[in-house]
């Protein structure tokens, strides 16, 4: 929900500045979701530490019931290649500039995909400089430099 009304929002003011959307609307994508933290789901959030603990040795773990970091890592970038692919496409037929993609998620999920833009373990996500609510940071490709996607 606030991840819904954060990009509702963020959406409103490109809008009031002439930006345009792509397919006019904001779109909800069920890959961006926060991690399933099982059974420690609507708990009180103090034993996340204790799943973040256990990631940073075994990232495929399920203890607790918890989604795993590699599969947070898999369904992200998945995701991320096929945005791309499709805004790339896009792009090529209209001859036009290359669209730009926000995406809006809890912290957990942006900094697991954080770690596959880097290209380091997934285990690693919690080295990573916190990402504090409605803050924007670039995720880049290792590699190839500034990506045109951006997390919130």
């Amino acid at each position: 929900k606030r991840a819904k009304e954060t990009a509702q929002h963020l959406a409103d003011a490109c809008l009031d500045a002439s930006i345009p959307l792509y397919k006019d609307e904001i779109i909800l994508e069920t890959r961006l979701r926060e991690r399933n933290f099982g059974e420690l789901n609507g708990g009180s959030d103090s034993r996340y530490q204790d799943v973040w603990d256990i990631d940073i040795s075994n990232p495929t773990h399920n203890e607790f019931g918890v989604e795993s970091v590699y599969s947070v890592v898999e369904r992200t970038t998945n995701m991320v290649l096929e945005i791309d692919e499709e805004l790339s496409v896009t792009s090529e037929k209209k001859g036009s500039p290359p669209w730009k993609c926000v995406l809006v998620a809890h912290g957990d999920v942006l900094q697991i995909l954080q770690t596959g833009f880097r290209k380091m373990d997934g285990s690693l996500h919690r080295t990573l400089p916190h990402l504090e609510t409605a803050t924007v940071r670039d995720l880049e490709l290792s590699d190839r430099g500034l990506c045109g996607y951006h997390a919130i």
